[in-house]
């Protein structure tokens, strides 16, 4: 059974810090295939991906999520068929509906496959410009997400966090959010994290 887990979020929100830090401690021993939109982003190092064993299927014409929906079908189907992979990692562009890659990859689940985690990470100093400027995209995300991860809160302030976690509650009541700085935490904290919320919504 192939898991697909999707980590979505902003330019500079920290999904690469994230991937990493799951690959590392929490995926050990696992198959693991990323499939990655570096449109406008800064794709994971090269040198990490291959001492990790990832594949990867890069798309670098547009957004995962509205022009290339029926592509990305096609591709996952593909990665599926071709590698058989414990887990997928979908580390989709920032400026994008979670709604609409779920969707798709649903669309590509059979009795092989189950959608896993469905991650946002948020800078949590950076919430209330996320709003005004993408609206619709990044309230669909916090919507859409099992669990939020807050990022920079090392930085933000307890205020800035404190205000970060309302506005998220407004759009989702029931996401686990993670507050911790992610460098005081391990992978496979996070992850249980990510599962727990999973259950959660499955029994929903």
């Amino acid at each position: 059974m192939t898991e697909i887990d999707i980590i979505s979020g902003f330019l500079g929100a920290g999904k690469t810090t994230l991937i990493k830090k799951l690959v590392k401690e929490a995926f050990a021993g696992e198959q693991i295939v990323l499939i990655e939109n570096e449109f406008g982003e800064i794709g994971i190092d090269g040198g990490f991906l291959q001492e990790a064993g990832l594949e990867i299927t890069e798309m670098n014409s547009g957004c995962i999520c509205c022009s290339l929906v029926g592509d990305f079908s096609k591709a996952l189907g593909e990665v599926m068929e071709r590698f058989h992979p414990d887990r997928i990692l979908i580390e989709p562009s920032g400026v994008g509906k979670l709604s609409d890659v779920v969707r798709a990859a649903s669309a590509v689940c059979g009795e092989d496959c189950q959608i896993g985690a469905l991650v946002a990470l948020v800078d949590a100093s950076k919430a209330k410009i996320y709003v005004k400027n993408f609206g619709e995209f990044f309230i669909n995300q916090i919507e859409h997400a099992a669990t939020i991860v807050l990022s920079r809160t090392d930085y933000a302030g307890q205020q800035k966090i404190e205000d970060c976690v309302k506005l998220i509650r407004e759009h989702n009541q029931t996401a686990t959010i993670i507050t911790t700085p992610m460098d005081e935490l391990d992978g496979k904290q996070i992850l249980k994290a990510m599962e727990k919320s999973d259950t959660l919504r499955s029994e929903e």
